[in-house]
Order: structure tokens, then sequence, then C-alpha cells
């Protein structure tokens, strides 16, 4: 089980992350997942539940490294969350599904 402090850790890495999500700096959640070779499962649940002792400290650093995060905002929540001003960055669109029909081929 993690601290009340590790927690506090914990909550601002979602915030954060979200944040993120919002800005367009990230387009889609699992790519962020994907890129950092994290496993989703334990996203889903460490969201879940913050007393989870499944953090890694990779995923703050992919934050700080990668997007300019605050180490200092994240491990203590004090000052700026980022270390420049992050611009929003208009996101891409998902493709919608689309089935495939099958062009039906006349007999000769």
């Amino acid at each position: 089980m993690q601290s009340e402090q590790s927690q506090e850790v914990t909550k601002r890495f979602f915030e954060i992350l979200d944040e993120l999500v919002q800005l367009g700096h990230i387009h889609f959640m699992n790519d962020f997942y994907v890129e950092h070779k994290i496993n989703s499962r334990n996203i889903y649940q460490l969201r879940k539940d913050y007393s989870r002792d499944i953090m890694q400290l990779e995923w703050l650093t992919a934050l700080v490294r990668d997007y300019h995060v605050s180490g200092d905002y994240l491990l203590t929540g004090k000052g700026k969350k980022y270390r420049k001003e992050l611009e929003p960055i208009e996101r891409p669109k998902r493709r919608k599904y689309q089935k495939h029909k099958t062009a039906s081929v006349a007999s000769v």
C-alpha cells in the first residue's frame, strides 16, 4: 500500500496525464501507454485505487522528460506544472470503423 504522500503524487500524475490529453499533447491515452511500455491494466487499477503499490518511476520520468512537466510540481505539488508553457494542439480525429462491403460478383 502506498503512503498518503505517494498517493498524492499518483493523483498529480493522472491530473497531468488527463490535462496533456485535453491539450492534445497526448493524442490518445493508449498512445502514451504503448509508447512507454505501460501495461494499461496497471493504469486502470491504479486510477481506481491510488493506494495500490504499482506506480513506476519510469511513468513519472516520461512526463518530465517528454512533456516538460515540472518534477517539483509532480513530486511536491508546489510550483508551476510545466517547465514551459504548453499550447493546445489539435488532436487527429479517430477514424470511424467502416465495414468493407463485398462486391457481389455476377456469374458469367
